[in-house]
């Protein structure tokens, strides 16, 4: 019996969610067979998923997502798992994947699980803009897009520019892309882009790859947020070593476990405490403090104090101080 081709994609994802939470040891064909027995999308009760069927499913994963499935030999035995990436950054796009994946996965089965995964609420994931901007890149072809910013009295401007990449933050995708007729890069909001249209124009893909090299010192497309906390690049702020202070032992393991930013370091301290205070804990990041950085760090209440640069500390006390005289 001919499987269809909603049936197919459910298996192959049922396949790949399965080797993906085995991580770095892999299921052999034995485990996969054990599992598949007990699978919902075996509506023919199969002992086991026939070589050339689980062939076929292998290389149709490797084809529509990009991801490859390597055979290892261990224990005697062959292993399958997801290969590793040289890339560390086409590791994060798999780890994304594989995240939307397996909640679809799972989602898709109906029943219980589709009422038990709660998922936040996302006003604009740059619907059908982040499919349009992704073929432009993909073919270097130049986009052209209505942008309106979010600034009082802004109207929506008509641009045409070449796109570079792709980046989410918070709940939010952003596209970086060089304006040519301002001869400056630009990053746009997509839930800000009103309409958005590839031309029948090509770029240069390699030519935009060295002008972000010269112009803005970038060897990939992630070096450009690197001194960054998420989108909001402004030269005018100096890159410096911001000390923060964390307090309570709750907000300390807390940072430790989810860094606010790749620069991240614990150092310690020459001050300790009263016996009765909580315990605290410093860290240093190497950035730019732009506004987006300065209110995570204020989103942490009194539970976080920045102590160094001076000046910065400064702002950001007058910031707290004009919060509470709104209390006032």
């Amino acid at each position: 019996m001919k499987t269809d081709t909603a049936s197919l994609m459910a298996r192959y994802l049922w396949l790949l969610n399965n080797i993906s939470e085995a991580g770095e040891r892999g299921l052999s064909r034995e485990e996969i067979n054990r599992k598949w027995a007990h699978c919902v999308y075996n509506e023919n009760h199969e002992d086991e998923i026939p070589r050339k069927t689980f062939y076929n499913y292998k290389c149709e994963i490797e084809s529509l997502f990009a991801i490859t499935l390597e055979a290892r030999r261990i224990d005697g035995h062959f292993r399958y798992r997801i290969a590793e990436d040289d890339s560390l950054q086409a590791g994060q796009v798999k780890r994304l994947l594989l995240n939307s994946l397996s909640i679809n996965e799972a989602v898709s089965r109906g029943g219980e699980m589709a009422d038990r995964i709660l998922l936040e609420d996302i006003p604009s994931s740059g619907g059908a803009a982040l499919g349009t901007i992704m073929e432009a890149i993909r073919s270097s072809r130049i986009l052209e897009i209505v942008h309106k910013s979010f600034k009082k009295g802004a109207e929506a401007n008509v641009s045409q520019v070449y796109p570079y990449c792709l980046k989410l933050r918070e709940q939010r995708w952003y596209l970086l892309a060089y304006k040519p007729s301002e001869n400056d890069s630009r990053v746009y909001g997509l839930d800000r882009i009103g309409q958005c249209r590839i031309l029948d124009r090509e770029f240069d893909s390699k030519l935009l790859k060295e002008y972000f090299r010269k112009e803005k010192k970038t060897v990939a497309a992630a070096d450009y947020f690197r001194d960054y906390y998420g989108v909001v690049i402004d030269d005018s702020v100096p890159l410096m070593d911001v000390r923060v202070r964390v307090f309570t032992q709750q907000y300390v393991s807390y940072f430790r476990s989810l860094p606010l930013h790749a620069s991240q370091v614990e150092v310690p301290s020459a001050e300790k405490g009263p016996e009765s205070s909580e315990p605290f804990s410093d860290f240093v990041y190497h950035i730019h403090p732009t506004i987006d950085f300065t209110r995570k760090l204020l989103s942490y209440g009194q539970f976080v104090k920045v102590l160094s640069p001076a000046g910065y500390a400064a702002e950001v006390g007058d910031m707290v101080r004009q919060a509470a005289d709104n209390y006032r």
